[in-house]
């Protein structure tokens, strides 16, 4: 089945994937509830009501919601829930219990690795987390911990003194002079280390490339070492290409 929309539904947000000839052509990244703003992307992009629309979730209450107004704009509405539909093979204590976006981002990440090569798939959004894809291609599992902004505010709310810092740019590794600049430097270069102590620790003596996706990307890369592969759109792409490996 070859999708013309497909969607991922993030815990704070949703993206949307305009495809066109074989590829992801358009994304938009939407808020929750933003129905004013879904109709017009609707538009913008001449979708009618025969378009094929293929979802993914990890928000079942923002799911609900948006299944409901799509249910008036769309016939063809698929919603992904079954690992089985990704042709992905796991090496996992639990697989039932792998997140579909993290097995649709390493799947659509074997499409950019060397073949016979390891490599880890870092999803950098309201959760960090570090996947390892080994050399033939099989999800092992990886780390999960909260990314930027969920640190920040965890940091606060559980504080008494403590204020809730956004960090907009790379941090350097330098002591922070103000408060505000040392809880950054904290939260950026946890992330950083956890990174990095995964890809030194998964037992391989080569440096394993790292592809990485999700809104935190473009700030953690400056701090991370070569082989770094951006690719905004990996969970989008292994939607489509688990949506057209579908009859």
């Amino acid at each position: 089945m070859t999708p013309h929309v497909v969607v991922d539904i993030g815990n704070s947000r949703m993206k949307w994937g305009l495809v066109r000839g074989g590829r992801i052509a358009d994304t938009a990244a939407l808020d929750f509830g933003d129905r004013g703003n879904w109709f017009t992307r609707a538009v913008e992009w001449c979708l009618g009501t025969h378009t094929t629309w293929v979802i993914v979730s990890v928000n079942p209450t923002a799911t609900d919601e948006f299944l409901a107004w799509l249910g008036q704009h769309a016939d063809g509405i698929s919603l992904l829930e079954d690992r089985v539909a990704i042709p992905l093979e796991l090496d996992v204590e639990t697989p039932e219990a792998v997140g579909l976006d993290r097995l649709l981002a390493c799947h659509a990440a074997r499409k950019y690795a060397e073949k016979g090569r390891p490599f880890l798939v870092v999803q950098a959004g309201t959760a960090l987390v570090i996947n390892l894809v080994n050399a033939n291609g099989v999800f092992c599992g990886g780390s999960i911990l909260p990314g930027l902004s969920l640190m920040a505010k965890s940091l606060h709310e559980h504080t008494a003194k403590l204020p809730e810092v956004a960090i907009r740019k790379p941090v350097e590794a330098i002591p922070g002079r103000t408060t505000e600049d040392a809880i950054r430097a904290g939260i950026y270069f946890a992330a950083v280390g956890a990174i990095l102590t995964l890809r030194a620790g998964f037992g391989h003596d080569e440096i394993l490339p790292i592809f990485i996706t999700g809104g935190d990307a473009a700030l953690l890369i400056p701090a991370l070492p070569e082989p770094v592969t951006h690719l905004p759109d990996l969970v989008l792409e292994g939607i489509r290409l688990a949506a057209e490996a579908r009859p």
